[in-house]
């Protein structure tokens, strides 16, 4: 944002000079050290143009010569009207012929120049009391060489609204060498550095916006709305036509200014620690206070009761940084330290442009110490987030390296767990798998054995029948042995074993074996269990055409169709007995999923085992 009057003279005056300057950086890192140290560049021929002739004034008390600077508010306080002044400066006849510079600091609320007869520049409305335009901003006003003369006349038409921080600041007439520096330090002081105050203060608001949004810290909260409101309040400063009429416009930015005082005790409350509640809602008050005193004063026509308010504020101010000042010794952090300057600061400012304002009227064309200061308490916000998110980070390091810790622990815990559980199922799965011998060793090899130990006892049993319940058992034994190395689902393998435990039996037994099996597909349902289940099942097949089909062919076919496989085992005698073997051949089935169907024919019958095939989808 550029100051509006540097427009009138910016191509004729600044890109010149300022382009002069380019070849010689060493003068401006001297001219910023020299706005840094507020000291004010000096030339020689410059004139400070001090005493002026009140030509005409619409108050008695503005008459004959007045000393310069002018503040309104001291010399006439609450008071508005007009007045006409003139001043004399003086050039030697060469300079004459060169166009020099004219720059007023502040001047205001409305005014027009003349030099010479001819007028040069205006702002606001001469003839329109408290109209919004304030002329806050520097006037810089370009001098024709055509112009100029020996003795030269400066007239200002002057336009003053009571309260409102009207007058007129000391003219300063020189060559635009010599008014260079004078230029560039008022464009600064009063327009660039206020202009980054505000953009630093909007950027410290949205980020503790964002910071309270996410967390609903009250401390956030606080910090955003004081840097909104001083942002607002340096707008104020840099806009010359406010938004509403004056006062009305006044009364907004004091009601701001309150409420960003208001704001910065909070956060410090939030930062230093809890101050006690009179000390608050006294802080509540007063600033409330304030938006009624300047209607008052409005009503009464007074500076009276605003400056009664600042006395109360400053009062209060006193006793609290005082309070924060015990509990800061008492507990001096680093955030608490850096806060409690930053606000003493802010209020020893406050309280320097207020006396400037009231009391000091060499101090008119002073920019605002507050506008240097404020920016403190952003840094002090930011200082304070930057340290409590390097905390949070390092305390989230901190609580990452303990669950790693905890996982690697719980990991070794875990694996020892595994560890003790596998062994566990390997000793229930050995101990079940014994379980499950000596049951088919009980069930079968035990039941013949314990068949042949009758028939020996009664007698009554011949040799023959003796050794025929002996090879059973002998039988029984090499096929639960044969189970334990069956692939889980080869039943090509489990036919296999069969046939060849079998065949010598059914020879012996004079039977005739026909076998007829092709290539069977792996049995998905076919574990250790299924495997035993089936081998019994066939095995009881086969001992039923033996014991009662009084046969003297056997026949085994097993095929497979898409969905299944089929082993079927027949004879060419009569038959099951009715009774005798499909109950124990069903339960089998049962056990294993599959179908049991039955073909009876002359001669003989037939039993089909259908295994249900699953397959992946």
């Amino acid at each position: 944002m550029k100051c509006p009057a540097l427009n009138t003279v910016h191509d004729a005056l600044l890109m010149r000079e300022l382009a002069a300057c380019r070849s010689a950086r060493w003068r401006i890192a001297a001219l910023a050290l020299l706005l840094i140290c507020g000291a004010t560049p000096q030339a020689e021929a410059q004139q400070a143009l001090r005493e002026a002739e009140v030509l005409d004034s619409t108050l008695a008390e503005l008459r004959g010569e007045v000393t310069l600077p002018l503040n309104w508010d001291i010399v006439l306080p609450a008071r508005s009207g007009r007045v006409v002044m003139k001043l004399r400066f003086d050039l030697a006849p060469a300079a004459t012929a060169q166009a020099h510079v004219l720059l007023i600091e502040r001047l205001g609320n409305a005014y027009r120049i003349t030099v010479n007869g001819a007028e040069l520049a205006s702002g606001g409305a001469l003839d329109e009391p408290r109209a919004p335009w304030a002329a806050k901003l520097p006037v810089v006003v370009n001098l024709p060489a055509g112009l100029l003369r020996e003795h030269n006349t400066l007239r200002i038409d002057l336009r003053a609204d009571g309260g409102r921080h009207a007058g007129l600041a000391i003219p300063v007439v020189g060559t635009p060498a010599q008014m260079r520096a004078l230029v560039v330090k008022a464009n600064w002081t009063h327009v660039v550095l206020p202009q980054a105050a505000a953009v630093w203060s909007i950027l410290v608001a949205l980020f503790c916006a964002m910071l309270w949004w996410q967390q609903r810290e009250a401390l956030f909260a606080w910090a955003a709305l004081a840097e909104v409101f001083w942002a607002i309040a340096l707008a104020d400063g840099l806009i010359e036509a406010a938004v509403l009429p004056w006062p009305w416009w006044g009364l907004v930015i004091v009601t701001v200014r309150a409420g960003w005082a208001l704001c910065l005790y909070a956060f410090a409350e939030q930062v230093i620690g809890p101050r006690p509640r009179a000390e608050f809602w006294s802080m509540v008050a007063v600033q409330a206070a304030t938006p009624a005193l300047v209607l008052a004063a409005m009503a009464l026509d007074s500076t009276l009761p605003m400056r009664l308010g600042n006395l109360l504020k400053s009062g209060l101010w006193l006793v609290i940084l005082s309070g924060l000042a015990r509990d800061v010794r008492s507990d001096p952090r680093a955030e608490k330290l850096l806060t409690f300057a930053a606000l003493l600061a802010c209020v020893l400012a406050a309280l320097r442009d207020g006396y400037a304002a009231r009391f000091d009227a060499q101090l008119y064309a002073d920019a605002a110490c507050l506008t240097y200061v404020a920016p403190a308490m952003g840094v002090a916000v930011m200082w304070i987030v930057t340290k409590r998110f390097r905390q949070a980070r390092h305390a989230a390091a901190r609580l990452q390296a303990t669950l790693v810790e905890q996982v690697q622990a719980k990991e070794q815990e875990l694996q020892a767990g595994f560890e003790r559980l596998a062994e566990v199922e390997r000793s229930r799965a050995t101990l079940a798998e014994r379980q499950r011998i000596l049951r088919d060793m009980h069930d079968g090899v035990g039941a013949s054995l314990a068949t042949a130990m009758r028939q020996l006892d009664s007698g009554q049993v011949s040799a023959a029948e003796v050794s025929k319940t002996l090879r059973d058992s002998m039988l029984q034994l090499k096929l639960a042995i044969d189970a334990l190395n069956l692939p889980a689902g080869d039943v090509n393998a489990l036919l296999a074993s069969l046939r060849f435990r079998l065949q010598p039996t059914l020879e012996n037994a004079g039977l005739v074996l026909h076998w007829q099996v092709d290539a069977l597909p792996h049995w998905a349902s076919g574990n250790d269990d299924a495997m035993r289940h089936l081998q019994y099942l066939l095995l009881e097949a086969v001992s039923n055409v033996l014991q009662h089909a009084q046969a003297s062919e056997i026949s085994v076919v097993a095929c497979s169709a898409p969905d299944c496989i089929t082993i079927s085992v027949g004879d060419n005698g009569r038959g099951m007995g009715e009774g005798v073997c499909p109950r124990a051949l069903r339960e089998r089935a049962a056990a294993i999923g599959a179908q049991l169907r039955f073909e009876s024919s002359e001669p003989g019958s037939v039993v089909h085992v259908i295994l249900p095939l699953v397959h992946d989808s």
